[in-house]
């Protein structure tokens, strides 16, 4: 038997124990638009249910009247201020839904733990104004049963927040007057995520929230949050340009420069030595305010007038008193000359140095 026979049998062999073979299934999550919005099933459903675009809003704005219904997270009203728009265009005929836990799009769709949710105080005080009480447990609650009217739903919710309404204790959603309005507050906002919308009878209870609004737009608030600086730019743009301009104008008249700016000079002629030395003598000035050029001279005229003090026998006398008495300088001069480091300006060290040319040839 040749050898490619014989290898044909063998894989024949193998091959014929590949039959048999199990199927698993694996959730590898969502891709494109659902991956970032994980209310867009909602968003979906609201155009079939509805026949109208629900509007996404990605931070606070004041409330319209053609706006019928309107979903956000509680987090979002951190202040007296929108409370009071919101109460305003409630009484006027709308309906407000605030979503406690799983309100945020940050959340992760496939985590089994809850974001920590801190509820605002003047949600509570909302929630009081109504008749409702939002008390936080101590560990998660969880919900199979929502009653809405008559009507009985079964439902797969859980909350870290207790609600309490018109003698019930532990309930996922409750709705309120507020004015000629209304208000619900749902403490789980997996009723309308992608992954958990289709669980059990979540979309009947959606769409018996949509229902129950007068007609016009429904918005929903992402809960990015309430942005300072994007408020700031909304109505200060003008303001918040001017001042950034008048900063930057000030850090170019203020930044340190190291050294002399360089020229453009057109030619390239030889310069003169004094010139050379100018620029040099220029450079030492902005760098370090002279200090490198009077050290030397100190030194010298120190040790100058050490040496004459031991060969005339005067070492006993002070450095200062010897050397303003050979070259009758003041000794306030003397001793600026020779310790002074800050000097204020040119023509100052100009001073500093001839005091040091004088006390130097003094002893020489």
């Amino acid at each position: 038997m040749s050898k490619r026979l014989g290898l044909l049998w063998v894989l024949m062999f193998l091959f014929s124990g590949c039959q048999d073979y199990v199927v698993k299934e694996r959730e590898t999550g969502y891709k494109g638009k659902a991956r970032v919005n994980p209310f867009l099933a909602f968003e979906r459903f609201v155009e079939i249910d509805t026949g109208q675009s629900l509007e996404m809003r990605v931070h606070w704005q004041e409330m319209d009247d053609d706006a019928a219904l309107i979903i956000l997270p509680a987090t979002m009203l951190t202040s007296k201020e929108y409370v009071k728009q919101l109460q305003s265009w409630v009484a006027g005929g709308g309906h407000a839904v605030f979503i406690i836990d799983h309100a945020e799009m940050r959340a992760n769709e496939w985590s089994e733990s809850m974001i920590d949710t801190e509820v605002p105080d003047v949600v509570k005080e909302l929630c009081a104004d109504v008749g409702m009480t939002l008390d936080e447990s101590a560990q998660a609650n969880k919900y199979q049963n929502l009653k809405l009217g008559d009507e009985e739903y079964l439902v797969n919710l859980m909350s870290s927040y207790r609600l309490a309404y018109d003698g019930d204790s532990e309930l996922p959603l409750a709705t309120a007057d507020w004015g000629d309005g209304a208000v619900t507050i749902l403490v789980d906002g997996n009723l309308l995520r992608n992954r958990t919308i289709d669980q059990e009878q979540h979309i009947e209870v959606v769409a018996h929230l949509l229902g129950v609004r007068r007609q016009g737009e429904i918005v929903f608030m992402r809960g990015v949050g309430i942005s300072f600086f994007g408020m700031l730019w909304e109505k200060g743009w003008m303001v918040v340009v001017g001042a950034m301009t008048l900063v930057v104008f000030w850090l170019l008249g203020h930044m340190q420069r190291f050294g002399p700016l360089e020229n453009d000079y057109e030619d390239t002629q030889m310069r003169a030595y004094d010139h050379h030395l100018e620029m040099i003598g220029d450079f030492h000035w902005r760098l370090d305010r002279a200090r490198s050029l009077l050290e030397p001279l100190r030194k010298e005229a120190q040790e100058l007038c050490h040496h004459w003090q031991m060969k005339t026998g005067r070492i006993d006398e002070g450095l200062f008193e010897v050397m303003a008495m050979q070259t009758n300088i003041p000794i306030e001069r003397v001793q600026r000359a020779m310790s002074e480091w800050k000097i204020k300006d040119s023509l100052t060290f100009t001073n500093t140095v001839a005091d040091l040319q004088l006390i130097r040839n003094a002893f020489i």
